[in-house]
């Protein structure tokens, strides 16, 4: 083999060695990109699935708080409606004296323990009532009492209160749910 020939045969195996180094280089490079392009579709997903969380946080933080508002508005709208309810009793108090209060009246003088009552508390108009029932007693008249009495004994150690507004107060939180049950149901 001549030197023409040699040079020729050298040529064409570097030639042959250049294009397997470029194909290995073509491929290692791809290789290269498809790992860099799975690192990036990982790391995407990474930060996605963060941003998912992260949106899930505050969107949970954010509902527990509407719905503490709602809670809040809630009680506060049923404490008003309660009290609403509450003056509605009150001023439905007055309807107890159209029928049988005089027998009303003598079951409340009746529940009272046995003392000299000194001062009798009364509405008004149960002036005669009370100067019935307690004709040694001083009565005085009082427009807040409804209906019932408030007795003071002799000795001031003993004060009955039996009126109408102390026996609405003292069930009011016994009647309370079961009216509040009721008017949730008629208007829901």
């Amino acid at each position: 083999m001549g030197c023409k020939e040699l040079i020729e045969s050298l040529r064409a195996a570097g030639d042959e060695r250049v294009k397997a180094m470029r194909l290995e280089a073509e491929q290692e490079a791809e290789r290269a990109r498809a790992e860099a392009a799975r690192r990036i579709a990982e790391i995407q997903a990474e930060h996605a699935a963060k941003r998912t969380a992260a949106a899930a946080a505050h969107a949970e933080h954010f509902l527990a708080e509407a719905n503490g508002t709602v809670r809040q508005k809630r009680l506060l709208a049923e404490r008003a409606l309660a009290d609403r309810l509450y003056g509605l009793a009150r001023s439905s108090l007055a309807g107890l004296r159209n029928v049988g209060y005089r027998d009303m009246f003598t079951s409340f003088v009746q529940e009272l323990p046995r003392f000299t009552w000194r001062t009798i508390r009364v509405n008004p108009a149960d002036g005669a009532l009370a100067r019935e029932h307690f004709p040694d007693a001083e009565i005085l008249f009082d427009k807040a009492i409804t209906g019932g009495l408030e007795a003071l004994s002799d000795d001031g150690q003993v004060k009955v209160v039996n009126t109408f507004e102390k026996r609405l107060e003292r069930m009011w939180e016994e009647m309370l749910p079961e009216i509040m049950k009721e008017v949730m149901e008629r208007f829901p």
